[in-house]
């Protein structure tokens, strides 16, 4: 699975998250999934790239999990 795989799932699951069609709970479930998948999907060429989206990955599920 490409970087730009995975920020895309990112990037959706944002626009139902603003939508309200999901839950703060349901979108935090969502990001740990894309962590999930990115860990089986590693290769050589993109670990750098998926470092990256890690990170931000990470970043959205702290700031989710602060949400009131």
């Amino acid at each position: 699975m490409t970087p730009e795989l995975l920020n895309s799932y990112i990037i959706e699951y944002n626009k139902a998250l603003e939508q309200g069609q999901i839950s703060k709970e349901e979108y935090v479930e969502l990001l740990k999934g894309i962590n999930i998948m990115e860990g089986i999907a590693d290769d050589a060429e993109g670990l750098a790239l998926k470092e990256q989206l890690n990170v931000i990955i990470n970043a959205a599920i702290s700031a989710a999990s602060l949400m009131a």
